[in-house]
């Protein structure tokens, strides 16, 4: 939808609460009614089937930001939403637009990323994937690069 200049922007930012699981499928459903979705995902090593893969999964569970403009777009309905947040005023809460464009930029960054290191080795590890693995929700073999999981033992055969 074109925006005239010097009008506001329609868009309010809001968070939804899904069912365990469900984020990515809400998002998609969103993104077939046109509504703007900001999902992050963590990404990261997994060795399954003695293969490495890059795994993703949410880096918030069951949370996921949406920009709604409410006379075009509608949300009702979607299979695994389970509810809006709500603030004070028992009225959808509502996210400052820095926010979300910060969010953004986050994630285009690769803060969330703990497979860019095997293209730069030397790429410092960044610091909430060094938060996990310090207090064990990611495994150390998670972030390392084909040839340090092979030094550490780790059995596998190499794959993109």
């Amino acid at each position: 939808m074109a925006q005239a200049a010097g009008e506001p922007n329609p868009v309010r930012w809001h968070a939804a609460v899904t069912n365990p699981g469900c984020e990515v499928m809400v998002r998609d459903a969103m993104a077939r009614r046109g509504v703007d979705t900001v999902l992050p995902m963590l990404r990261f090593w997994r060795v399954r089937n003695r293969k490495r893969i890059i795994a993703e999964r949410p880096l918030m569970a069951r949370i996921l930001v949406f920009g709604l403009d409410r006379s075009t777009q509608h949300i009702a309905g979607i299979y695994g939403l389970e509810r809006i947040v709500r603030g004070a005023s028992d009225r959808w809460a509502v996210l400052a637009q820095g926010e979300v464009e910060d969010l953004r930029l986050r994630i285009l960054r690769g803060e969330f990323d703990a497979t860019l290191r095997q293209t730069d080795p030397q790429m410092e590890v960044p610091p909430l994937i060094r938060h996990l693995v310090s207090i064990g929700a990611l495994p150390y073999s998670a972030t390392c690069t084909h040839k340090a999981a092979r030094n550490l033992g780790l059995k596998f055969k190499d794959v993109a």
